[in-house]
């Protein structure tokens, strides 16, 4: 696909082709020049920029984490401290994420623009992405937290500098360099209810000669579980329905809900008023009763027979073990040439238990009836729609992972003789396997045999499943009738410890494995092209080319035979088949500085940068993408800068090439209160009763994920402005402010539920994306994702930094960073007003999605709240320093629940509360002990719990931005040798 070129890229490509051209003339004279210029300044490569160059201050904004902030904050892995930046919000996982999570990854969502929107580098370079489905995400906590000397994170689109993916902007990690000696650390935490125990242990080996250097280094971190149960606003599944708060569940309960006809169900008192007057019933085992005649069933109390989930099971925070290895050198082959070589390894095992499974026999969820001819069955018909919590016939649901990160980069690097000219030359391989275990779930045929017809065998008076009702010459040869419809088994009598026996040979191990696969080569070139009035002329320039690949590998009872919808195991574990993707993209960039004015009136400095980048994808075409940045020194104490961008993303082998999955995904039926009126197609509404008594049965719903092999890149475009103002008359002190704006077309998604649904009721589209059963009730839907829509984001950063002057007290430093988003606006249907994502009614503070919470696994962005801050005081006295810093995030509002949408008048003002956390910790370094040192912290020192979300997925609140664990203590000592 061939893109329209823009004036931007037009102008930006003279630029370049006469700084070429200028080169090429006139190099040898400059160069010579400039071997003659003593060198009074080493030159850097900042995040953002290919150009090396003297000074930090840039056009591009980029805020900087060093290590001893790292240190301060307590955090175990990379992730717990890296998702605390005011930048970063949405939807980043992190292993608080149970349900949908659970292998221990911590991803990067810069602008709250999704986690495939942020490119992660290290030192410069891509990291091999690790998260499962090959979605292109990073896990952070994959990379050696030991060797981070700081993180740089570049807060502006650089498409043209790096290429996909960096559209919410980059991270970079800059590892630690000739360092010398050893180094070992151990750390251990535990939270104030004594559970999230963490261990962390790293020692790190370095040596420099006259030639070269070699680090190596080790660590292994360990961190226990947090029980749902044990948080008070975890321990049940709270919701808010009609504006009044109160605690939920879901109807797969342990007493069962059977759909009977009101016809069969002669034994049950049917004046019951949740007995309702249609041809159904729906009814439930009464509790402590044996299910064996009808009388033990009562009608179904859809508001108060609900089940606990979230004490049964789900964790707050998932279990994890890391080991890794690593080492990093260089060698000096020549005066101008280096070979050097980073590699890593790391293992990772981790684990997420949800709640027991929920049985759901209906044809469009599990398909396993409980047959008339059960011996089990009082009420002699089939019955299609049971729903049955099996906490007590098999395990809770688990899956443990194990995730292996490989990843080696070697190169060669140098100098063109005495001049200003560098290269590089590098090859980059990363491969991620994982492997992942599950158990909880039955094996369907077998559980179809074991609910169809059974009697007692005639001849030894057990019971035993038939093919032919009634007869026992057809006994299925190793199957025992499971009774649904009475209590759990009881292990203390034979015929208990017969039904769990029979259900613990259907219980069976699940594994699945999957890898993704990164090789990059890269060659790049840099230096300074000739001496402008301003000053010098740089240039960089380098070409790329990247192959990345997918592969999987499901159990066979996961994958769905041709033409059905379920496999041989409960639905949500089911997929369609394997994913075996790869494409490969070859890239050529140039980028160059130009000073334009120096030490004039109104302009010490304006220096403009230009970049550009054309990319060729195997899988959809080229594209070209240009970058233009301003930086104005009117005074040397202030920088005014701004910079605007092309970006764009390709699509991954996860949007591209991944199976077909089932998703429980939350959904508001826009037939509630249906009472026959017109909708836009006879599909939006079918089997649904008209005298307005319906309302859905669930909030969730099992939608098919389904990927698009056509689909095409995001386009956009990224605007940023602002100043840095360092004031000569308060020595320490700066500011910075920086405005950003976002705009994206085609945007890569999937079509939330809700959208499908009422697409259908209003105007006829997307009605065969979805089925109903023949309750009305949506019970599957299929949802294709593709290029849908526009996003426009923007808002503005504030920093402030204080470092105040030494006193006989000590010595202050003081950092406030904070990030106001302005606007978060989704259409993803051209034209379609009815298609944008997060206008809650009622609530005039939430113009679109900012300022609110829409859960992710409802195709929502996550938490895009209005402010967030990190506030950090420092103090350091001779050999003792403490921090005190503190985390805040605004408040949000969020989705109104079904009621608000059926109910005439009324208006959802749900607002989440804002959280404020508060960390704090002391240290103390000992000259006499080999400049060992001692840190002593408290995370969350108040005690802070998360506040209630009532649409939040995991745990009636947000996981993935607030800490779910409370107060926390924690210890590190650290010895240098």
């Amino acid at each position: 696909m061939n893109q329209k070129t823009t004036k931007l890229r037009e102008a930006i490509s003279f630029a370049l082709a006469v700084s070429t051209a200028s080169i090429a003339s006139t190099g040898a004279v400059f160069a010579q020049e400039a071997s003659n210029e003593a060198k009074t300044l080493d030159t850097i490569e900042v995040t953002g920029s290919r150009i090396k160059r003297a000074d930090m201050e840039t056009s591009s904004p980029v805020f900087t984490i060093d290590r001893q902030t790292i240190e301060n904050s307590g955090a175990a892995t990379v992730g717990e401290f890296l998702q605390r930046s005011p930048a970063i919000s949405g939807a980043a996982t992190n292993p608080q994420v149970n349900n949908g999570g659970g292998a221990g990854a911590a991803t990067v969502d810069l602008r709250g623009l999704g986690v495939n929107r942020t490119l992660v580098l290290v030192d410069g370079r891509r990291w091999i992405g690790t998260v499962s489905n090959a979605n292109g995400a990073v896990d952070i906590n994959s990379i050696p937290m030991g060797l981070i000397e700081r993180v740089e994170i570049l807060k502006d689109g650089a498409s043209a500098i790096y290429g996909s993916d960096a559209i919410g902007g980059v991270v970079n990690f800059i590892l630690r360099k000739n360092f010398d000696g050893l180094e070992a650390s151990a750390f251990y935490g535990v939270s104030s209810r004594g559970d999230a125990n963490t261990e962390r242990y790293d020692a790190i080996f370095g040596m420099t000669g006259e030639r070269g250097r070699l680090m190596l280094g080790a660590s292994y971190d360990q961190e226990d579980s947090v029980s749902a149960a044990d948080r008070a606003y975890s321990s049940q599944p709270y919701q808010l329905y009609a504006g009044e708060h109160g605690i939920g569940g879901t109807s797969r309960i342990l007493t069962g809900r059977y759909v009977v006809p009101r016809s069969a169900a002669t034994g049950v008192d049917l004046t019951d008023p949740n007995c309702g007057a249609g041809s159904n019933v729906v009814l439930t085992r009464i509790d402590g009763s044996p299910g064996s005649s009808q009388s033990d069933f009562r009608c179904f109390n859809p508001s108060a027979d609900v089940y606990n989930f979230q004490a049964d099971g789900n964790l707050n925070l998932t279990p994890q073990e890391r080991t890794a290895l690593f080492l990093s050198g260089n060698y000096q082959i020549s005066d101008n040439v280096e070979a050097f070589l980073l590699g890593s390894w790391l293992r990772t095992d981790s684990a997420f238990f949800i709640a027991p499974l929920p049985f759901d026999g209906r044809a469009a969820v599990d398909n396993v009836p409980i047959s008339a001819d059960s011996i089990y069955n009082p009420f002699g018909v089939d019955i299609t729609d049971a729903r049955l919590r099996l906490r007590d016939f098999i395990p809770t649901r688990t899956t443990r992972f194990e995730t292996e990160t490989y990843q080696i980069t070697a190169g060669l690097r140098g100098a063109f003789g005495d001049s200003s000219w560098t290269w590089d030359a590098s090859y980059g391989y990363g491969r991620t396997p994982q492997s992942s275990t599950v158990r909880g779930y039955l094996y369907s045929p077998a559980l179809t045999e074991a609910l169809g017809p059974s009697m007692i065998d005639p001849a030894t008076g057990n019971p035993i499943c038939v093919r032919t009702p009634g007869d026992a010459a057809t006994a299925i040869p190793g199957c025992l009738p499971v009774n649904f419809m009475g209590p759990a088994p009881d292990p203390n009598t034979p015929a208990g410890q017969a039904q769990l026996a029979a259900l613990d040979l259907i219980n069976p191990t699940i594994h699945n494995t999957n890898e993704n696969v990164l090789k990059v080569f890269s060659a790049n070139v840099t230096g300074d092209l000739f001496e402008l009035p301003a000053g010098m002329m740089s240039l960089a320039v380098g070409v790329e080319r990247r192959e990345e690949s997918a592969s999987s590998s499901s159990d066979f009872l996961t994958i769905i035979p041709p033409g059905e919808t379920v496999c041989k195991i409960t639905q949500e574990a089911c997929t369609f088949g394997d994913i075996n993707g790869s494409f490969d993209v070859n890239e050529i960039y140039a980028e160059a500085l130009i000073p334009v004015l120096s030490d004039m009136p109104f302009a010490e400095k304006l220096n403009v940068s230009l970049g550009t980048r054309y990319s060729d994808y195997s899988n959809f075409g080229d594209t070209t993408n240009s970058k233009i940045g301003v930086e104005w020194k009117p005074v040397s104490d202030l920088l005014v800068r701004a910079t605007y961008a092309d970006v764009f993303r390709a699509p991954t082998i996860g949007d591209l090439f991944a199976p077909t999955v089932p998703s429980a995904n939350t959904y508001t039926d826009p037939c509630n209160g249906y009472t026959g009126q017109a909708t836009a197609d006879p599909r939006a509404c079918a089997g649904v009763p008209t005298d307005g008594s319906f309302r859905q049965s669930n909030s969730q719903v099992t939608s098919f994920q389904v990927a698009n092999p056509n689909l095409q890149p995001e386009q956009g475009d990224v605007l940023t402005y602002g100043f840095v103002y360092s004031p000569s008359w308060l020595e320490g002190f700066s500011v910075t402010v920086d405005y950003w704006r976002v705009k994206l077309d085609d945007f890569i998604t999937n079509l939330p539920e809700n959208v499908m649904l009422n697409q259908c009721y209003s105007f006829g589209r997307f009605c065969d994306t979805f089925v109903r059963d023949d309750s009305g009730d949506v019970a599957q839907m299929t949802n294709l994702i593709g290029n849908f829509g526009t996003m426009k984001t923007s808002g503005v950063d504030i920093g402030l930094r204080y470092l105040f002057p030494e006193t006989s007290w000590g010595r202050f430093s003081w950092n406030l960073d904070s990030t106001y988003l302005a606007e978060y606006d989704v259409r993803l249907l051209a034209g379609d007003p009815s298609s944008d994502v997060g206008a809650f009614p009622g609530i005039p503070e939430s113009s679109g999605l900012a300022g609110t919470f829409v859960d992710s696994t409802s195709s929502g962005f996550g938490n895009l709240a209005r402010w967030r801050a990190l506030n950090d005081i420092s103090w350091r006295l001779g050999n003792v320093s403490a921090s005190l810093t503190t985390r805040y995030v605004h408040h949000v509002y969020e989705a109104p629940d079904v009621a608000d949408v059926t109910e005439p008048g009324y208006v959802a003002k749900r607002r989440v509360p804002s959280f404020t956390q508060t960390d704090f910790q002391i240290g103390y370094r000992f000259e006499g002990l080999n400049n060992s040192s001692i840190q002593i912290g408290v995370r969350n020192l108040t005690d802070r719990q998360p506040p209630l979300v009532y649409s939040g997925f995991n745990a009636s609140t947000d996981m993935r931005t607030y800490d779910a664990i409370g107060r926390f203590y924690w210890m590190r000592w650290t010895a240098r040798f």
